[in-house]
């Protein structure tokens, strides 16, 4: 459909791959080329090509902008492997580690809508990850569907690949692509195609009723007799009889792998998030064969020194050079499990469970940390497993602590989805987190990737950044924290949106905690506050830091009056709390009717005014919205987040002028998210910057 160029940005000097689609009066093909681009930007999978950018260019030509893959594709390589006699058949353990890569990238697909139609060793390309191992791309998505039902084929698709269904253009579903990537597994065991024929006619006939040689039989021995099933399985002629997902298939190649003791370089890899015990028999499984790995290598190293012990000053003092090397191994792993542990809890006490500070992307996290310490050689010992195990459980529930503490709050329901994700990283199994987290199987497993990787991209490590500033134990740093960060300016608009609803909040919780201590002590001297390096101590212990989890209270701010300090103060101060609990509970009613009989003690009370704004605005009622928060700004001119409030609601009733206004107001107040605001607003309009 278009041909493939690298390019590099003149601005960054940064190389991308360009899809250009040839100039065409077919709008048929200019529809596909944008539905191929729309395709592969909503998947967002590590195991696919990722896009960056669509433009039409000034001659009328689209193009798309993805990342470059440094490497071939896997035809390519199996050819190159093979020499001049053809592709050579690929080794078991190598076959699963590459089939269960294929399986992530088409389960994500699979999860947003999106069939493929088209898989095949051409468009899977192999690139080389910073360990060395072999890391899959899928590209070309020219020939995706919508899978919202199954959609009738048009018979497109490379003819050796294409499955029964596609070759008599019949409905088509996930279980294409199963087809497909078994004619490539086969390929792959094999070194040749299952139905090689020149002819499209008797070709498309061996897709409906041939049955291939079980793969086994044509590589003597080479191959497993247990693939055969599985491949056989998923070339099946009728869709019902494959795996019904990849993720299905996926875990076929666990199980297969774990039951021939294979290991693959992908065996960190996360299995398929699925229900019941599956994924954690899995994992255990998996965690066996990487334990057997490290002891299998240790008896290979006390081997080693044995002999060369025997050679040197004979048998018995050989055995005695390796029991003491040995043990000196042991001392070194415990040794370099206690600095591994620190520095997993020192990061984590900074709040890097899984992402670190945009500006310092190559900081320590957590989870990082805890693989590497999971993946030391302890001497054939399971303590690094048992610390690992203790380790992961820390971690999770801190984080299952901290989405607790938001779950409730007034804008905090985000950031609390994003502490359970963080959780479910070290525990995918935990059953709250799962609940609340409201991640897919393959969005879980992206995310897993990624933080081992850590390969997060810099807008997604800005768009958490709030999360540091939650995880503060002292209320007053906590909310330092966010006031300094929302000052920065570079919270996207809907973070932004997220931290002022809570900052509100929390101001609440400060003030109140101040009228509190005032009634304590009337003298008004505080105590001298405890230091505070972090979110979290990080003096160098020798044990795994622990963490305060923040309460959880229903306390809030006393409210602002405007110049009625006295008038009946204490009678609304509680309707005020049990107004703000309602709206955390999502009782707009019953908060609106408080914040009413607030209003009837108090006219003035800003507080009460800005509940019944965020009220009307998530009713949809704007211009009810428009009117509270102007009354709010006419008793407090100088807040630039009420002009900002304004100018939100006049944006809904599309009254763009008075936004406008209200956003330079907040903007001139000092408001650092006015800017954005006011960015977004020209950018709606067409309008280019002054």
């Amino acid at each position: 459909m278009g041909a493939v160029f690298e390019v590099q940005h003149l601005d960054i000097e940064r190389h991308y791959a360009a899809k250009l689609l040839h100039q065409s009066e077919n709008p048929s093909r200019t529809r596909h080329f944008r539905q191929e681009a729309r395709t592969i930007s909503h998947i967002g999978s590590p195991w696919i090509v990722e896009i960056f950018d669509f433009q039409e260019l000034a001659d009328g030509r689209l193009m798309y902008l993805m990342e470059l893959v440094n490497g071939a594709s896997l035809h390519a390589v199996q050819t190159a492997r093979g020499g001049p006699e053809g592709a050579s058949p690929c080794d078991p353990a190598r076959l699963i580690g590459l089939a269960r890569q294929v399986c992530k990238g088409l389960q994500a697909a699979h999860e947003v809508g999106f069939v493929h139609r088209d898989i095949k060793p051409d468009n899977i390309m192999l690139s080389t990850d910073s360990r060395g191992r072999e890391h899959v791309k899928i590209v070309d998505f020219g020939l995706a569907a919508l899978l919202e039902g199954p959609k009738e084929s048009n018979g497109a698709g490379t003819p050796a690949y294409m499955s029964p269904e596609q070759c008599k253009g019949q409905n088509t579903d996930a279980r294409t692509d199963i087809y497909s990537l078994g004619i490539t597994l086969y390929e792959l065991a094999t070194g040749r195609l299952p139905f090689n024929r020149t002819d499209a006619a008797r070709l498309r006939d061996d897709h409906l009723f041939e049955q291939a040689a079980p793969p086994s039989e044509l590589v003597d021995g080479f191959l497993p007799a247990g693939f055969d099933a599985l491949i056989l399985r998923c070339m099946a002629k009728q869709p019902r009889d494959r795996y019904a997902s990849a993720a299905e298939l996926e875990v076929a190649l666990i199980e297969l792998q774990l039951s021939l003791g294979l290991r693959t370089a992908w065996d960190e890899m996360p299995a398929p998030v699925l229900p019941g015990d599956t994924t954690a028999r899995l994992e255990r499984g998996l965690a066996q064969l990487r334990s057997e790995e490290r002891r299998s290598k240790q008896r290979r190293i006390g081997l080693v020194a044995a002999l060369v012990g025997l050679v040197a000053v004979g048998g018995l003092i050989g055995w005695k050079f390796d029991a003491d090397a040995r043990e000196i191994v042991l001392t070194q792993a415990e040794q370099e499990l206690a600095a591994l542990s620190k520095r997993a809890s020192v990061a984590a006490a900074h709040a890097r469970w899984i992402y670190t500070p945009p500006d310092e992307p190559d900081a320590d996290t957590a989870y990082k940390v805890l693989l590497e310490l999971e993946r030391l050689d302890d001497g054939g010992s399971d303590r690094a497993h048992e610390v690992g195990g203790q380790l992961r459980e820390e971690f999770s529930s801190t984080l299952v602590g901290l989405g607790d503490t938001y779950w409730e709050r007034a804008g905090g329901r985000g950031f609390a989805r994003e502490f359970y994700a963080q959780a479910l990283v070290f525990q995918p199994d935990h059953e709250r987190a799962s609940e609340r987290a409201g991640l897919g199987l393959v969005a879980l497993a992206g995310l897993r990737d990624k933080a081992a990787r850590g390969k997060f991209a810099h807008y997604e490590l800005v768009a958490v950044t709030p999360l540091a500033s939650l995880a503060w134990t002292d209320a007053e740093d906590r909310l330092h924290a966010l006031e300094t960060l929302r000052d920065t300016g570079e919270l996207s608009l809907r973070s932004a949106a997220e931290v002022d609803v809570l900052l509100e909040d929390l101001r609440f919780e400060s003030q109140r905690a101040e009228v509190a201590q005032l009634d304590e002590d009337p003298s008004g001297q505080a105590a001298a506050p405890d230091s505070k390096p972090g979110p979290a101590s990080n003096d160098p212990v020798p044990g795994p830091i622990r963490y305060t989890v923040i309460e959880d209270t229903p306390t809030h701010r006393a409210g602002t009056h405007g110049g009625h300090g006295g008038n009946g103060s204490g009678s609304f101060d509680g309707l005020l709390d049990a107004a703000k609990s309602a709206y955390r509970a999502l009782d707009l009613d019953r908060a609106a009717n408080l914040y009413h009989r607030v209003l009837d003690l108090d006219a003035h009370n800003v507080t009460a005014l800005v509940g019944l704004h965020h009220i009307s605005f998530d009713r949809g009622e704007f211009k009810d919205a428009l009117r509270y928060a102007e009354k709010a700004a006419q008793l407090r001119p100088k807040r630039g987040d009420l002009h900002l409030f304004m100018g939100d609601a006049c944006m809904k009733v599309f009254d763009y002028g008075r936004a406008r206004d209200h956003y330079e107001r907040a903007d001139q107040l000092g408001d650092r998210q006015a800017q954005q605001r006011i960015a977004f607003l020209d950018d709606l309009l067409g309008k280019a910057p002054s």
